[in-house]
């Protein structure tokens, strides 16, 4: 559909050379192809880049016509064991957690046990009477005034058993705005969704997870991170010194944060999950339209983000623009990028084991596949 503001977006039809180019270059490269040396170019660019940036390790998936056609690991997982990176690694994925847990959050919508327009006390009672009334869909788009992390927070090494204790951190201190009037990004404002989710389901959150999302969208390399628990294929965390040479990530425990910032998976699982978003397997479509519809503060002003997830139009290598639902995710030793375009059946999952410029990588790649398809 034209119009005269929006360039023409890329159609299906544009996008069933890559698919066939990619598929049939991971059964078999073939340099005397024509388009035989895209792939290879595009592992060329990311290696690249990942020496650039020093990073040591990351893995890409690509998912082109809702299939996940690519899926590679670069550097190592492990620089002391020599364990290379796969497109199987197991990593910290940060903030791409909030739309995972906020997915369940939905379907738990849909079962008639959650409401969006509900206080939240109506279903943790553990929360405080505030100055002002916090609804559910508040804390799924940012604008529900709760605090994010404050001094050496992010650092935390202290043990939770349970999601309701680490409430305690922020559960007393003021709203910093009456809840809808701004955006102000908060992880521990999905602390109390991962609350909602194991109290209206009334299952742990790691089993109520396991059975309505990782298990219907393939995922079987995500879960919440146990640093306590043996997992083959989990890659080790790294930072840079002041000297410029990589040294072992500080230890964190993440149970203090885990619909925020504590789940751990892969690049081949996320790319499973957009597969099973457009293959309805863990929402109705209608669900899913609503959680991609950029909400308005009280003044009617955007903020860019729908229920969990980041949306926005951007503007693709020929000039067309498209939707991008997306998110990111920053960790102590590990950095995500998650990118999704629905109307194009596109997505491109990165993540590393040190704090990197993704999106140079993102944007090349794509750069480099969208070329091969015109």
């Amino acid at each position: 559909m034209k119009s005269q503001s929006t360039p023409l977006l890329y159609s299906f039809a544009q996008l069933v050379t890559p698919l066939a180019l990619l598929t049939s270059l991971l059964a078999q490269e073939s340099g005397s192809h024509p388009n035989g040396r895209v792939l290879s170019e595009v592992r060329a660019f990311v290696q690249a880049e990942r020496e650039s940036q020093r990073i040591p390790g990351l893995s890409l998936s690509l998912v082109i016509a809702d299939q996940l056609v690519w899926s590679e690991g670069f550097g190592f997982a492990n620089l002391e064991t020599g364990l290379r990176a796969t497109g199987s690694t197991i990593y910290r994925i940060g903030s791409v957690s909030k739309p995972l847990v906020g997915t369940a959050l939905m379907q738990l919508v849909e079962d008639g046990k959650i409401d969006l327009e509900a206080d939240i006390r109506d279903y943790v009672p553990q929360w405080p009477e505030k100055r002002w009334s916090i609804q559910v869909h508040h804390l799924m788009t940012h604008t529900s005034g709760i605090r994010h992390y404050r001094g050496a927070e992010f650092l935390s090494m202290r043990h939770y058993e349970d999601l309701a204790t680490p409430l305690d951190i922020f559960k007393d201190d003021p709203l910093l705005f009456k809840p809808g009037t701004r955006h102000s990004y908060s992880t521990y404002g999905f602390n109390i969704v991962a609350n909602l989710v194991e109290d209206a389901s009334g299952q742990p959150i790691s089993e109520y997870m396991r059975e309505r999302v990782y298990e219907p969208a393939w995922m079987n390399n995500t879960g919440l991170e146990d640093h306590r628990s043996l997992q083959i294929g989990r890659s080790h965390w790294y930072e840079t010194d002041t000297a410029g040479k990589w040294v072992n990530a500080p230890f964190v425990d993440l149970t203090n944060k885990y619909a925020g910032g504590g789940i751990t998976s892969t690049v081949e699982d996320l790319a499973r999950w957009h597969i099973a978003y457009a293959r309805g397997r863990l929402l109705q479509s209608e669900t899913i339209a609503e959680m991609y519809r950029p909400r308005t503060l009280e003044d009617g002003s955007k903020h860019g983000y729908g229920l969990s997830w980041r949306v926005q139009e951007v503007e693709l290598p020929n000039g067309g623009k498209t939707r991008q639902v997306s998110h990111s995710g920053g960790s102590v030793g590990a950095n995500t990028l998650f990118l999704r375009y629905p109307d194009l059946g596109m997505a491109i999952a990165v993540i590393a084991n040190h704090r990197a410029q993704l999106s140079k990588i993102t944007a090349g790649v794509m750069a480099r596949v969208l070329q091969a398809g015109r």
